[in-house]
């Protein structure tokens, strides 16, 4: 069982490059010179909507839905749906079997809308909702093609407007992002996709992106207005003020079973424009264990475009390695409710410097190294809980046998650990409801610590984990997930693998099985109740893992059988059996208020 509580405005103006004269060369030069500098400056005129174009298709969004009408020679048609409707596929977007985006254009029923007629757009607030209406030019000849302004418009590929390319009409893009570093003279859009406006940006129509998000560097300008996905910012201004650098107090409490009752405050300074580095520094005292608690810590961005930043902390902490079976947030409720603690611990006070790299939206990189001094801290089982009444608190690690857990007590007590460690992040899920669509989540890390490092540890430690959330309709997602890790060298208990029960194997004891290699993976059908927050599913779990040795056919290939029933995003409740075997295998229920999987 387990439980949860889940760039800033940065704009400034553009001001082209003006010549200034301080002399006079006679009439009729003087004339030339001027028609000169007339002719070599952009001139920019109020836009309005040509005679000669017509109505072509509309998209209309709110905060909850989406809407698409088409013009027909004699009437207009239009279909309306929920945004949590709307399935992205690998070849377009469907809003129904019969109204979908595609390559080739706007697909409604038995008409498609090339993206290659459009010749403009309109943007309109109703005050319900925001309107892109598409236009198209009533004049075929070769003349008005010729003299049609020059857009920018991709179906999936994404759009680059370069530091010195200027694009004399709109920029559209449909299920790809827009990144503009240049200047782009009408609107700039991305229906399904986000957009950046780098450094020195100027869009001089409206930047406009429906499901997405828009991300503005300090220096960049908009002349309309921006609308980013559910709400609209009125940017009329040719200059946006940034945010202002802020100074903070923070507090918070951290309760578990080894520190009890953790009160932490501190203060955090943070520059929202990037420019001097975010500083904090927090501490506590732990009032069971009776050890302080402390960090203290910067970052700074090197790059904003392609977010660069470089970060380093000094620590005293309670550390876990459990944090991907479950959030603290979590973990603290079930603490505090049922006398029911699921993560194990060690006291970690040391450093760490790291660099983080986000080349593009889905994909995060980072490095870090880290040292740190270990110490072996009892769990206190007699703690507080509401409804706990005499039940006590598990020892620590007591998922581990009784002779190596005495051991790596000792050995945490007088050992220090330094590491080299790598991390990649690939993540195209929706970002407040991984339901929400087809995406993909994967993760790989590697952990090198070594004595050249001044650790008391020789070791490779790796995982990768590879996530797959596919719509199979409107109704119905499947999901998949495939987990491996493995080791050379000597493990730590800290450092070792478990599986059985959170996160893992349901069915199993929790961390009932410790390893220095496994395997697992998941497959999971879900099918939503239409016009409900309702949601079940049926699962199948497997895994296999190894305690120094090979995974071979001497470590038992472990399965379970599980339903679940979903209220809203995240709240589930598990029923799930182990199949390995047929006595003490009674099913098993588990109470999640976090998406783990």
């Amino acid at each position: 069982m387990a439980f949860t509580a889940r760039i800033s405005e940065k704009l400034s103006s553009w001001v082209p490059s003006t010549a200034s004269w301080t002399g006079i060369m006679g009439g009729f030069l003087s004339a030339l010179s001027i028609t000169a500098i007339v002719a070599a400056e952009p001139q920019y005129k109020e836009y309005t909507v040509s005679h000669r174009q017509r109505e072509f298709f509309e998209v209309t969004f709110d905060a909850k839905r989406v809407s698409v009408k088409v013009f027909l020679a004699q009437k207009a048609l239009s279909y309306s749906c929920a945004r949590d409707e709307i399935v992205k596929t690998m070849t377009g977007v469907r809003l129904s079997d019969s109204v979908r985006f595609d390559a080739e254009g706007l697909v409604f029923g038995e008409h498609t809308y090339p993206y290659s007629e459009i010749s403009d757009a309109r943007i309109t607030d109703t005050g319900d909702g925001t309107v892109i209406t598409f236009l198209v030019s009533s004049d075929t000849s070769a003349r008005a093609a010729r003299t049609r302004p020059s857009n920018r418009v991709e179906f999936s590929d994404d759009v680059v407007i370069e530091e010195d390319d200027f694009v004399r009409g709109m920029v559209l893009c449909v299920t790809g992002d827009v990144e503009v570093d240049g200047e782009v003279n009408r609107d700039v859009i991305a229906l399904f996709g986000d957009i950046y406006l780098g450094p020195g940006a100027v869009a001089r129509g409206d930047v406009v992106c429906m499901s997405g998000r828009i991300d503005l560097s300090r220096d960049a300008s908009v002349y309309g207005q921006t609308i980013q996905g559910r709400k609209t910012r009125g940017l009329r201004a040719h200059r946006l003020r940034h945010k202002e650098k802020s100074l903070s107090l923070t507090g918070s409490s951290k309760y578990n079973r080894v520190d009890g009752a953790t009160p932490l405050g501190g203060v955090r300074f943070d520059d929202h424009d990037s420019l001097l580095p975010s500083l904090w520094a927090i501490g506590g005292y732990a009032f069971a264990s009776e050890r302080s608690r402390y960090n203290f810590g910067l970052e700074q961005t090197l790059w904003r475009q392609r977010p660069l930043t470089i970060s380093g902390s000094f620590f005293r902490r309670l550390a876990s390695e459990d944090d991907w079976l479950l959030s603290d947030r979590e973990n603290l409720v079930f603490t505090l409710l049922v006398t029911e603690d699921y993560k194990d611990y060690y006291e970690s006070e040391g450093g760490s410097v790291s660099l983080a790299f986000k080349p593009y939206r889905a994909l995060t990189a980072s490095a870090m190294y880290e040292f740190e001094r270990t110490k072996w801290l009892e769990a206190h089982p007699h703690l507080w809980s509401l409804f706990g009444g005499d039940k006590l608190f598990r020892e620590n690690f007591s998922c581990v046998d009784m002779s190596f857990r005495q051991h790596s007590a000792t050995e945490i007590d007088t050992t220090e650990s330094a590491t080299l460690s790598g991390r990649v992040e690939f993540d195209t899920r929706a970002e407040d409801d991984p339901f929400e669509r087809s995406a993909w989540h994967a993760t790989g890390e590697i952990e090198w610590s070594s004595p050249d490092l001044n650790s008391y540890f020789d070791y490779r430690r790796y995982t990768i984990a590879v996530r797959r959330y596919q719509r199979t309709h409107r109704h119905a997602m499947l999901l998949l997930r495939a987990l491996y890790g493995g080791s050379d060298g000597y493990l730590p208990m800290y450092k070792r693998f478990y599986l059985g029960g959170l996160g893992t194997l349901y069915g199993y004891r929790h961390k009932e099985f410790m390893g220095s290699r496994f395997w697992m993976a998941t497959v999971e059908y879900r099918v939503d109740f239409p016009r409900t927050d309702l949601a079940a599913s049926i699962s199948w779990d497997v895994g296999q893992i190894a305690n120094d040795a090979s995974l071979d056919r001497r470590a038992e290939v472990k399965h379970s059988l599980g339903l679940a029933a979903y209220v809203g995003k995240d709240a589930r409740i598990i029923l799930s059996k182990r199949l390995d075997r047929s006595f003490d295998d009674d099913p098993t229920i588990y109470v999640r208020f976090d998406h783990v999987f």
